[in-house]
């Protein structure tokens, strides 16, 4: 870290130290403009995977890459101590434990078996023709398991390097590992702050337009909550679309976490929420957790 650069970012630091931080950083400024990346290999720029099992017999491939070549990239040196520099980076490079936690609840809900996603020469599943976002997706697996079901995905990051060194060439190896005969639907991918990107996709005719949206470990702050919350409200179709929300149930230090989001949505008033999954973490007093945002029922009949 740099001598005049703010501090690390740590999700477990105390009341004490987080007011400190927060003092010393000041509120962050989320301006990231919103545009579309269409992904290029870079020519010369090595791209190195390894396995990692997101649900019991499904192993999917993740891209490699250090703290410090993440810091080169984002040409910031904070980035190389700490998983999240507000307003700047948003831990795109590093998979987060509830990422797993989200791929599997893609897969129970709509039916999934790890042989079908994986290996199956033709595959129809509940998730043909539907259109999926990943918001803050980084690696991008969930998004990924949600492509090998037949769904059309568009992918979502604040930074738009993480998408060109990162999701999209996970897209690539995971989907290159299916059977010729599979079909491949479309991705698109999309870099930005959620209220830019809101906006931007709303003015692309892309407003009310996803079946299904995803995001993982994503509200991990108050305001992470609310720009959050106003990106899907946005892009989510009413009345039968629903969101899948992955994240820890505090974020100590840091006001955030599911307990904490459901009710701000409880205040929104727009969504019904539940939890559909939930992992104790052993050691840690915390839990974490998959929301499903839906429309409530009584606004059905509004669109029929």
């Amino acid at each position: 870290m740099d001598g005049e650069s703010a501090p690390a970012f740590r999700f477990n630091f105390g009341k004490e130290e987080a007011e400190q931080v927060q003092e010393e950083q000041g509120p962050p400024e989320y301006d990231e403009p919103a545009e579309e990346i269409i992904y290029r290999p870079e020519p010369g720029v090595p791209f190195f995977t390894e396995p990692v099992e997101v649900a019991e017999g499904l192993t999917l491939a993740k891209g490699t890459i250090t703290s410090d070549e993440a810091a080169e990239v984002l040409k910031d040196a904070r980035v190389a101590s700490s998983d999240l520099v507000p307003g700047r980076y948003e831990g795109g490079f590093k998979l987060w434990e509830c990422a797993a936690d989200l791929c599997k609840a893609v897969m129970a809900r709509y039916g999934l078996t790890a042989a079908e996603l994986a290996g199956a020469p033709e595959l129809h599943s509940q998730l043909q023709g539907k259109k999926v976002l990943e918001l803050g997706a980084g690696h991008g697996l969930p998004g990924i398991v949600a492509l090998m079901g037949g769904a059309e995905v568009h992918f979502q990051d604040y930074n738009a390097c993480v998408l060109r060194r990162l999701t999209a060439p996970n897209v690539i190896a995971n989907m290159g590992r299916l059977p010729r005969s599979r079909s491949r639907p479309a991705t698109k991918y999309f870099a930005g702050d959620w209220r830019l990107v809101g906006e931007h996709l709303t003015g692309r005719g892309y407003g009310g337009h996803y079946d299904l949206i995803l995001t993982s470990e994503t509200i991990y702050s108050l305001p992470a909550q609310e720009r959050l919350l106003e990106c899907i409200k946005r892009l989510l179709q009413p009345p039968h679309g629903v969101a899948l929300v992955a994240a820890k149930r505090y974020y100590f230090g840091v006001g955030g976490g599911s307990k904490s989001f459901r009710e701000l949505v409880a205040r929104d008033g727009i969504f019904e929420t539940s939890v559909v999954a939930e992992v104790e973490e052993q050691g840690s007093g915390n839990v974490r957790e998959v929301l499903l945002l839906k429309f409530p029922a009584a606004i059905h009949p509004y669109f029929l």
